[in-house]
């Protein structure tokens, strides 16, 4: 039976919902021995190595994914959480940015780069930054809610129970 690279890939960001790093791994592992070019997954890889406190490992994984996708914002906004996390700032800093100009408003970016204005003391920079993470953050659920098929019917479903309620109590209050 053939992988399915993209049902593992989603079964995986279960698991590392799930902080189950070796199962995550393990089918990260998978999808790059069939997909090497599978940007996305050397992404999560990193992920799974910066969970586990491996910096290293975790950034070259960062780098293999830029390399195999270079528009893929995630990969250098983690790669500036190892930098940040290593007393890296400037380096930190550069990656964000690159991670915003690819993906304008990424409200982890953001929010990431308001705290490293915070912490070298620009602290209005900082906060105005964070501020902007949140609503970004915020706009950007709003959106995935009114496209999300599942949360429309989700939605509909509780009209339809509240409107039965409402009717039901109606009823029996006129009783």
């Amino acid at each position: 039976m053939a992988l399915n690279v993209e049902e593992l890939y989603q079964e995986t960001l279960i698991h590392l919902e799930k902080w189950d790093l070796e199962q995550a791994e393990e089918n990260l592992r998978q999808i790059l021995d069939v997909d090497p070019n599978h940007a996305q997954a050397w992404n999560k890889l990193g992920v799974v190595f910066a969970r586990k406190k491996d910096l290293r490992q975790a950034e070259d994984c960062f780098n293999m994914a830029i390399q195999k996708d270079p528009q893929l914002s995630n990969p250098y906004s983690n790669l500036g959480n190892i930098y940040a996390e290593r007393g890296w700032t400037d380096r930190a800093k550069a990656a964000y940015e690159q991670a915003l100009a690819l993906d304008p408003g990424n409200p982890t970016a953001t929010h990431n780069l308001g705290v490293l204005y915070r912490k070298s003391g620009d602290i209005g920079r900082g906060v105005d930054l964070m501020k902007q993470a949140s609503k970004s953050d915020r706009h950007r659920y709003k959106s995935e809610l009114r496209t999300s098929q599942e949360t429309r019917r989700i939605v509909r479903t509780g009209w339809i129970i509240v409107i039965a309620i409402g009717i039901l109590l109606l009823f029996l209050l006129n009783r």
